[in-house]
């Protein structure tokens, strides 16, 4: 066809890695959006899945620490 260029395609999982992934996960403002990420596929759900883990983990260590420093205190 006249005037068509032609265009590669690229699967994003060939270009994106985790790191730039847990980026975009991190912008995320609402938990709707973030559940919706891990929807894309199973890697983008087990990344999902692994900072949530790890959000919970300081929120939990975090209130450990304040009720240790509430009884101390």
């Amino acid at each position: 066809m006249v005037g068509v260029e032609k265009t590669s395609r690229v699967c994003i999982n060939k270009v994106l890695t985790n790191n730039e992934l847990r980026v975009v996960i991190a912008k995320l403002q609402s938990n709707k959006d973030k559940e919706v990420f891990g929807l894309v596929c199973k890697r983008w759900l087990h990344l999902q899945s692994i900072e949530q883990k790890k959000r919970q983990g300081r929120a939990s260590h975090a209130l450990q620490n304040g009720c240790e420093f509430l009884e101390v205190g």
